[in-house]
């Protein structure tokens, strides 16, 4: 009798589970890092648009000092809603509308409803945030509120505060993200 012993060809299929699992963990790492790449990408995309709306402010009241000075006219009247004051909640917060250039329209600077500013929204064809009064086609809703108080207790008529906070929240991070700046303006 001659017994041979046959060869089997192919995998088991323990062998192709082990494959399969090798080559699911070599796809998943990179994965996993892109996602997170990505992640950061868009939060420091926020975090960039956050700061130039912040900075935006503090300059379109720095505008409205120097256009008052050139003027003669008191230094930051348009901006009495945005004073501190010495009410029950200690400040007023107001939100300005930097698309009207007109520093004395009424809608561009306003005090914020019950403390609560609205939310931004942007202009798709001119790449604007502001505040539109009637709803049209070309303005979206963003994730970014603007909120700002002018503080002069310190020295009234000389030097102000201002304080510009941005605050939104996207789906990948859980907390509200607040970023805040806070500038030293004077009469000169």
């Amino acid at each position: 009798m001659n017994y041979k012993t046959k060869k089997h060809k192919g995998f088991t299929l323990v062998e192709a589970m082990v494959a399969i699992s090798i080559l699911s963990l070599a796809v998943t790492g990179p994965l996993i890092i892109a996602q997170k790449g990505l992640g950061s990408a868009i939060y420091a995309r926020d975090q960039i648009t956050a700061f130039y709306l912040a900075q935006e402010a503090v300059e379109y009241i720095r505008n409205v000092r120097d256009s008052n000075r050139i003027s003669g006219v008191e230094w930051l009247s348009q901006f009495s809603v945005c004073k501190e004051n010495d009410s029950v909640s200690g400040s007023e917060k107001c939100q300005i509308d930097s698309q009207y250039s007109d520093f004395t329209n009424e809608n561009a600077i306003l005090a914020c409803p019950s403390e609560a500013c609205p939310v931004l929204s942007l202009n798709t064809v001119n790449n604007i945030y502001g505040y539109p009064r009637i709803p049209l086609n070309n303005w979206i809703s963003t994730i970014f509120t603007r909120t700002i108080t002018i503080d002069d207790r310190t020295k009234p008529n000389q030097e102000v505060m201002i304080s510009v906070s941005i605050s939104w929240k996207t789906k990948l991070f859980e907390p509200l993200r607040v970023f805040t700046i806070k500038e030293y303006i004077f009469n000169f």
